[in-house]
């Protein structure tokens, strides 16, 4: 697959992380639709884009619901040709929730249509397409309260899934030969006006640039990282040192989800079925 000039659709792309994520793809030649709920943000998204503005179409849309998607990528596919590159990024998030037991139900699963359904509908509207084209990538952003200890909330149980999808649905299109590859990513803590909240609860929060979001998910797009496929990868990593470790990444299973389970001895048993 030709490696620039790719047709990129980045959900959430009418601000912060999303914006950024789409005008680093534009600057590096590819071409990029962004879909959000909100025209007017896509809009200042593409008129930031300057001279790569060209590069830039606008795709109001709510990714939740399939008959929009499925119009979206009709039209980026009329636009710009199919989409070989998608980014699942638009989020939600709720600082402060009741604990699960006082909290609304309703509530919690709101989050998850938006943060699990949205990327699931994405995914699978263009799946089609980079199968017949043979290639393809998707990347979704998931966060490090999805992975790591965190107190129960709907955005780190949502984001936490992420990283189960993209493996497994690694896993499948790896099998089946389709050329796709599939990668979760962790932005880190980045200040936008999604973490308005957590922000003003934690003043002395130590934020990571938005632009490092913008050059993992180009560096991705490149195709240079793609042994590094159905994994969880963070903007602090050193991808180029993580392709000298690979044999060691891939054996020791690192930067993926896995309970570990030990035998008698201690020592780590690989085959589940084998601790059981």
């Amino acid at each position: 697959m030709e490696q620039s000039n790719q047709v990129a659709l980045v959900s959430g792309a009418g601000r912060g992380i999303g914006r950024q994520i789409a005008l680093s793809l534009a600057a590096a030649g590819h071409r990029v639709a962004v879909m959000s709920r909100s025209r007017d943000e896509l809009e200042r998204t593409a008129q930031l884009a300057g001279d790569d503005r060209s590069r830039i179409l606008v795709v109001p849309g709510d990714m939740t619901d399939e008959t929009a998607v499925d119009a979206v990528v009709r039209q980026v596919d009329e636009h710009f040709g199919p989409v070989t590159l998608l980014v699942n990024n638009a989020a939600v998030f709720t600082v402060g929730e009741a604990p699960f037991w006082e909290g609304e139900l309703d509530s919690w699963w709101a989050s998850f249509e938006t943060n699990v359904r949205g990327p699931l509908v994405c995914t699978r509207a263009v799946l089609p397409g980079m199968v017949a084209a043979g290639g393809g990538r998707v990347i979704t952003v998931s966060s490090d309260s999805g992975v790591l200890p965190y107190p129960l909330s709907s955005y780190s149980y949502a984001k936490s899934a992420l990283v189960r999808f993209t493996e497994t649905l690694d896993i499948s299109l790896t099998a089946a030969d389709t050329g796709i590859r599939a990668f979760a990513i962790s932005p880190g803590a980045v200040h936008t006006r999604l973490t308005a909240s957590f922000a003003a609860k934690y003043p002395d929060m130590e934020w990571t640039p938005v632009e490092h979001s913008g050059w993992l998910v180009t560096d991705l797009a490149s195709g240079r990282y793609d042994a590094l496929h159905g994994r969880y990868l963070s903007v602090r990593d050193d991808l180029d040192r993580m392709l000298d470790r690979l044999e060691e990444i891939e054996k020791e299973e690192l930067l993926v989800q896995r309970m570990r389970a030990y035998d008698a001895h201690g020592a780590v048993v690989t085959d589940w079925e084998q601790s059981t």
